[in-house]
């Protein structure tokens, strides 16, 4: 026995409150809890339903344009082919730049629509029912709610920059730019509450870029006509002071012209000193460009442009240098033989191959040194540009070299002339040169005015945004769904929330797990007799009590109503108690761990189930704390236990009260002592105990809760079984838990557990309760059915 004990024991003391849930039992949980869920589901609709017709619509209205390559701009770039995917990368980046915003934003703001738009506040959407919306404001915010905070701006200043910093990230946070695949076309697209407002800014932004686009070609342009212009000016100045020189040198020396070799020697250093100067031009224009497109850059973008350019001329030189090598003798070859010579002819086409294989090396150092250069990415086009420039610059720089060595042999030829002859020859040459230099700089000149007045820039439009139709949010179906799902998911994780929090018994495997037998399984009475024919009756005849000013309800539902579910119930419980024991027993103790579990309901009604059955049944009311068992039959509380275990009383047949029930006497708990635990563990107690037992067949016993007080501990040894009742959803497990554990260490005749108020929706775990709920209810109405 000790052993059976001690093994009992030590399975309590390693109880695990983890219970493994099946699928019946997850459905049994959202039967428990459907209401809340259902609220959830219905919070969640009708939240998504006023979200979804409250919220500000958003409209969106999408123009296009079109950005055009200048010939050739690109070429280097063609090799890798990125170049149309970067230059597209960067316009976009300058439409989605703040400065183009803050232009965007001054044009708004200086037009006539100031005070009527939504991008300023100066315009506000009112969804529907905004009457019935303000006064539920005012009603939820206790008068608080201000209608004035709420109403339209209105600005009258004019704009300033600040103005441009406050608007320029709404006008950004709206606008949406993309590239459509495989084309040189960008959509704008801007979003606004309101559909004409959409439109408007979505063509102004294709507009404002337009012009920023020119603005941007054309002061490229007109820099380079003030360079060509200061150029030719300075050579206009230079022919003036040369022609006065050659005059004078003519008078003074009494010279009209020069004669055989002066003037073929003359002749040749024409051709050369022009297409000397010729390259130095073509060379400083280059240098300007470079200038220009140098300002665009960053510091870091420039240094990485550097360190490229030094790395491909590092790679180059050797090719490079065959290149001057070879120029250099076809310039030999030219003088000696004529430019028709098959020497000449062969030198040529062979430089030509050779810059072509240089050009084509050139491409592709610069693509693999910007795809490198991550910084670099947004800014390839400019990039492509500078390195195209660069090589130009350096092959016409060889051109120059070799140009200048034939300049000093023919130079060296001039020196050998007369001294006056070689000195009216220098000035003739050398305006020759300036006049030649001078038409080709003036040319240039009028092609770079020609550029600025003609110049429209790479952009256009090529599809006016148009007023949409209708919004594209919010979208009603995907809104009440979601608001729908979001409900839902709520209250399941409500629900979950809720049952892990909960520390209550709810299934018999949890008892069971304590090596513990279900003695009974007692529907909940309220909640049974909802559909029963006689609910009036139970509640005309419901009985209460006051304790701790709550109001208890208890009902003798065995008494009022025998043919009932719950009755049947009582009576399975009774035939449970006198079938599971092989021992014949006279007395048994009811308590519970806590408070309000039903113990006194449940034993009173126990008790007329034995009267029923003809035994001669004593119920006694052992609680002297809060004793409620007089209160329940409508008996006088004393005389009870305490006057008899005080001495006060000496017979017992005085203390014991009949009832109308037939073979039910009570014993009431007398009054209230001051130390109930020690008159309950008194000898006089036992013998008190002893003496019932030889009187009445069955003695029923009703005692304070066992986890705060040690009332029931004191009497339990000397009781043949102590039954607990758990109030199925109530009975904390850690109270339980050490209610048992205290039962066990001092051995007491613990006989079972009644399970207390259960209802097909406040228990899961095993399907017993499903069955017993079952089987009572057709018992209850085939009772009625006779």
């Amino acid at each position: 026995m000790n052993n059976q004990n001690n093994l009992e024991k030590n399975s309590i003391q390693n109880f695990s409150e983890n219970y493994t849930l099946t699928l019946q039992d997850y459905l049994l949980i959202f039967k428990i809890h459907l209401k809340k869920i259902i609220i959830c589901l219905i919070i969640g609709f009708m939240s998504s339903i006023y979200y979804t017709y409250t919220i500000t619509p958003t409209f969106q209205s999408t123009s296009k344009i079109e950005v055009r390559e200048k010939p050739g701009a690109n070429m280097i770039m063609d090799i890798s082919g990125r170049a149309k995917i970067d230059k597209m990368t960067n316009e976009i980046q300058i439409i989605k730049s703040r400065v183009l915003a803050k232009r965007i934003v001054k044009r708004l703001w200086e037009s006539n629509r100031r005070n009527n738009l939504h991008l300023f506040g100066t315009r506000i959407h009112y969804p529907k029912g905004q009457s019935v919306r303000q006064l539920v404001k005012e009603f939820f915010s206790l008068g608080l709610y201000d209608e004035n905070s709420f109403k339209p701006k209105e600005y009258n200043e004019p704009y300033s920059e600040n103005i441009g910093e406050k608007f320029s990230g709404k006008v950004l946070s709206g606008l949406k730019v993309n590239n459509i695949k495989n084309t040189n076309i960008l959509k704008i697209t801007f979003s606004s509450p309101n559909a004409d407002e959409a439109r408007r800014i979505a063509n102004l932004v294709a507009n404002t870029y337009i012009d920023f686009d020119r603005e941007r070609s054309r002061e490229n342009a007109r820099r380079s006509v003030a360079f060509l212009d200061s150029l030719v000016y300075s050579k206009r100045e230079e022919i003036e002071i040369i022609e006065k020189e050659i005059r004078e040198f003519k008078l003074n020396n009494n010279m009209y012209g020069l004669d055989g070799d002066a003037s073929s020697i003359s002749l040749q250093l024409n051709n050369y000193e022009s297409d000397l100067y010729t390259i130095q031009a073509e060379i400083n224009i280059r240098k300007e460009k470079v200038e220009i497109l140098n300002s665009r850059l960053t510091k870091e973008e420039k240094s990485l442009t550097g360190q490229i350019i030094n790395d491909i001329n590092s790679q180059l030189i050797n090719l490079r240098l065959e290149i001057g090598r070879l120029e250099s003798q076809l310039l030999q070859n030219k003088n000696k033989y004529g430019s028709s010579h098959d020497a000449v002819i062969g030198l040529t086409n062979k430089i030509d191959r050779l810059k072509g294989e240089l050009d084509t090396k050139v491409s592709i150092l610069i693509s693999k040194g910007i795809t490198v250069q991550d910084p670099l990415q947004n800014r390839q086009e400019i990039i492509s540009q500078l390195l195209n420039l660069d090589s130009e610059i350096i092959s016409y720089q060889l051109r120059e070299s070799e140009i200048k060595k034939m300049l000093n042999h023919f130079t060296q030829k001039l020196n050998d002339l007369p001294e006056k002859q070689m000195d009216l020859t220098k000035l003739v040459r050398d305006a020759d040169i300036l006049k030649q230099n001078y038409l080709f700089l003036k040319q240039k000149l009028e092609d770079a005015e020609l550029n600025v007045a003609i110049e429209v820039g790479d952009v256009f439009l090529l599809d006016k945004a148009r007023r949409p139709s209708s919004p594209i949010g919010p979208n009603h179906n995907r809104n009440i769904i979601l608001g729908i799902f979001l409900g839902l998911s709520f209250g399941v994780l409500l629900v979950f929330m809720i049952e892990f929090l909960d520390n209550s018994l709810k299934t018999v495997d949890e008892i069971e797990k304590y090596a513990l037998t279900v003695l009974g399984i007692i529907p909940a009475i309220g909640n049974t007799q909802q559909n029963s024919k006689k609910d009036f009756l139970f509640w005309k005849n419901k009985l209460l009590t006051n304790q701790n000013t709550n109001t208890l309800k208890r009902r003798l539902i065995t008494r009022e109503d025998p043919k009932s579910p719950v009755s049947e119930a009582y009576r399975s419980l009774r035939t449970s108690m006198l079938y599971s024991s092989t021992n014949k027993v006279k007395s048994v103790l009811v308590s519970s761990a806590g408070p309000g579990e039903g113990k006194t309901t449940t034993v009173a009604n126990l008790a007329i189930t034995y009267a029923n059955l003809g035994k001669k049944t004593l119920l006694v009311d052992t609680d002297l704390r809060r004793p409620v068992v007089h209160k329940v039959f409508n008996l006088e509380r004393e005389p009870g236990v305490t006057n008899f275990l005080s001495g006060q009383a000496k017979n017992i047949e005085n203390l014991v009260q009949e009832t109308d029930i037939d073979n039910l006497s009570i014993i009431t708990s007398g009054i209230i002592p001051p130390n109930p635990s020690e008159m309950l563990g008194s000898e006089k107690m036992i013998s008190f105990v002893k003496t019932l037992e030889e009187g009445w067949d069955m003695v029923l016993f009703d005692s304070p809760p066992l986890v705060a007080v040690t009332d029931a501990n004191m009497i339990s040894r000397e009781i043949d079984r102590i039954v607990l009742v758990v109030k199925v959803g109530q009975t904390d497990k850690k109270a339980f838990h050490h209610t048992i554990n205290n039962l066990k260490n001092i051995d007491a005749p613990l006989g079972g557990i009644i399970m207390n108020a259960v209802t097909n929706k406040s228990s899961y775990g095993s399907y017993y309760y499903y069955y017993y709920h079952q089987y009572y209810q057709y018992y209850g109405s085939e009772k009625d059915s006779d």
